[in-house]
């Protein structure tokens, strides 16, 4: 795709988000940039908070959101630059300083102490200039983005760092080439580049290949710490990123020992894995030397690297004579997104790391893809096609699937496949775990959401995989539709003022989960309703308003001790407080509901059906993978006695594939035992 084409996508979907939100189109704009930073990991999070205002001294104020990220204290603001109208749009050096210098005097006002005095309490921007306050000893590292359609003014060679209140501060333009390179590239961003100066000895540590190879290294714990002082968390893979950002960020043992036993640090610690996408090597004086390392993400080893750093900031630790063991494995981008997370989890497997926190590559999500790409969701008011739900398993999917297509073929795709139809697994998460009443954790934001609503369904898989069928999906539309179409109802309230609607929209949609379960207790909200209309009615729609207004009352009236009202709404006890305020039930709303009786009926027929489904498909993997596979398998587990004799004798069946095959029983057990054996190594 073409960056022209690109850029006309990026204003589509921005329109496409304007609609379904009831929105202004810069509002859209952030919101699809953010989004858009958010998966190529360039920003952990981020809350909406557009303010425009003065200072002293006349200075202008500017920003529209921003993100704290836990895990290497930088705090990040964007500022967009919105040219709609002008495809051919410039930004110069002289229009980036003005908007980093709006950016920038917001910071100081803050940090001084008078912005939050001077801004109404129920703005999003009081919250943030009081967090900024509080949290100025912490911040070790400002980023300022800009995000625009234009394209970066060729003069403007680089951005030089520069320093708020001497808190150090890096300046970022994400013009429409670099959004159009990042939506090209496997890794979503311009790859780091790490330079390793004169060179690291390495030792080769594979059979060369041309999709792997790998070196053993002994690093300099300076190198590493300067690396992470630069990139921050942007060096963690993500799982690890999102594991470590619901854990102790500096492992006191691990700081102990830099502080008092510098010198057994080496033999105290486990090392770091890594991965690149390409690495320089030279040979100098018989010995390998790692020069540099591009696309480098650090698999395991996160708490160790990010307690350098903070060591050496924090307590003045000298890391002088303190070496860290690196294992670097290069792998090529196009397998990155299935071998980089496999690598991951693999090196994590001696942690206390759950299956959870691995997630974004499970067969839940696999299951899901395969039945967005397979059902048809009903036709809507009006018009003379059904489409497709788009489920984003992995990033860039929906961009990826229409790059290759001609233009009559791409109308089509996007005629069955809908910008505004398109889910990924945070939004699957957001709108599942409002339904099952956790706003709370909805509001911590996308990726740490994701590991909660992880922790509940990896298990759920485990325990009975086939609830997870045609009629879940349908319902997990239905719940989306009945999320999106609430933040369309807040948007267009009277009494939405702005800013908060993230956590209102979760709060209302939970409490109108508690309503149906407290009033109605041999009831459900009825979701195929939903489904067969692709929308709500308007008597569910006036629910949602009224709870909304309740809800939004309790979220921005904090508690003492709460005077960031964004903070307070992830709290449980805003979830306590909102779950007691009283909700009037409209007029007509039990026609929205179904008899619980009925809908559990359903639900055990869907199961029935994905069961034989399930087995279906199980006996088709193990005949593809055919009776060499068998055999091979057979001969592997004999010697080191990994099997069963009643599980010998299924593998004797199945290697003698086409001859013999396997019952659907059997191919089950054939899968439990594919499973066992490669995680004992069998490949």
């Amino acid at each position: 795709m073409t960056l022209e084409e690109f850029a006309k996508d990026l204003r589509e979907d921005v329109q496409t988000y304007a609609v379904a939100d009831g929105n202004f189109t810069r509002s859209a704009f952030v919101d699809c940039c953010s989004n858009r930073l958010q998966e190529a990991n360039i920003l952990s999070e981020f809350t909406p908070c557009f303010y425009r205002g003065g200072g002293g001294r006349n200075r202008a104020l500017e920003l529209d959101g921003y993100c704290f990220d836990e895990l290497d204290d930088s705090f990040a603001i964007v500022i967009a630059d919105y040219r709609r109208f002008d495809s051919d749009a410039t930004i110069t050096r002289t229009e980036a300083n003005t908007l980093f210098g709006r950016i920038k005097n917001f910071i100081s006002e803050s940090l001084s102490g008078k912005l939050a005095e001077a801004i109404e309490d129920s703005h999003p921007a009081h919250g943030l200039a009081l967090e900024l306050r509080q949290r100025r000893s912490a911040i070790v590292r400002f980023k300022l983005y800009i995000v625009t359609d234009a394209v970066m003014s060729e003069r403007i060679k680089e951005l030089p760092e520069d320093a708020i209140e001497g808190i150090p501060c890096d300046l970022h333009i994400w013009d429409i080439s670099r959004f159009h390179r990042a939506a090209a590239s496997p890794i979503g961003d311009e790859e780091l580049e790490i330079d390793f100066s004169s060179g690291v000895p390495c030792l080769n540590a594979s059979v060369h290949a041309d999709d792997y190879r790998a070196y053993l290294c002994v690093l300099p714990a300076d190198v590493l710490a300067d690396a992470y002082d630069k990139y921050g968390s942007r060096l963690l893979e993500g799982n690890v990123r999102a594991f470590l950002s619901n854990k102790v960020k500096v492992n006191k043992n691990i700081r102990q020992t830099i502080l008092t036993s510098p010198k057994m640090f080496f033999a105290y610690n486990n090392g770091i894995a890594c991965t690149a996408s390409s690495a320089e090597i030279e040979k100098a004086g018989g010995q390998l030397l790692l020069k540099k390392a591009t696309g480098l993400q650090i698999v395991n080893g996160g708490q160790s690297t990010a307690s350098l750093a903070a060591a050496r900031r924090v307590d003045k630790a000298d890391l002088t004579g303190i070496f860290i063991q690196m294992k670097l494995s290069i792998v090529p981008p196009e397998t990155s997104i299935d071998i980089v997370p496999a690598i991951s989890r693999c090196a994590n497997s001696q942690n206390k790391v759950s299956d959870a926190d691995f997630f974004s590559n499970h067969e839940f999500h696999r299951r899901i893809e395969g039945f967005s790409r397979r059902l048809w969701a009903p036709a809507m008011s009006g018009a003379q096609h059904e489409t497709h739900w788009f489920y984003e398993r992995a990033r860039g999917q929906y961009f990826n699937e229409q790059s290759k297509l001609s233009k009559r073929d791409k109308d089509r795709f996007l005629l069955q496949n809908p910008r505004n139809q398109v889910l990924t697994k945070t939004d699957l998460a957001k709108s599942e775990n409002a339904w099952r009443q956790l706003p709370h954790e909805v509001s911590l934001g996308a990726q740490k959401n994701f590991i909660i609503f992880s922790r509940y369904a990896e298990p759920e898989w485990s325990k009975n995989s086939d609830q997870f069928n045609e009629r879940y999906f349908r319902d997990v539309v239905s719940r989306t539709v009945l999320f999106r179409r609430t933040e369309e109802i807040v948007s267009k309230e009277p009494w939405y003022e702005g800013g908060y609607r993230a956590n209102i929209v979760a709060y209302a949609v939970a409490r109108l989960s508690l309503l149906v379960d407290t009033e109605f207790k041999d009831m459900c909200l009825d979701f195929s309703r939903i489904w067969s209309r692709q929308g709500l009615t308007d008597v569910l729609e006036s629910q949602l308003r009224v709870i909304s207004k309740s809800v939004m009352e309790v979220i921005t009236s904090p508690e003492s001790g709460f005077s960031n009202i964004t903070e307070w709404a992830k709290k449980q006890a805003c979830w306590q407080r909102s779950k007691k305020v009283e909700v009037p039930v409209v007029d007509g709303f039990e026609k929205e509901l179904t008899l619980k009786l009925f809908a559990t009926a359903e639900r055990r027929a869907s199961q029935e059906e994905q069961k034989i489904l399930s087995g279906i498909e199980r006996q088709t993997l193990v005949l593809e993978l055919g009776g060499d596979y068998w055999r091979r398998l057979h001969e592997w587990s004999r010697d080191r006695q990994l099997f069963t004799p009643d599980e010998s004798s299924i593998l004797a069946i199945a290697k003698a594939i086409p001859k013999k095959l396997p019952t659907e029983k059997q191919a089950w057990r054939l899968v439990e035992m594919k499973t066992k054996a490669e995680g004992e190594g069998f490949a």
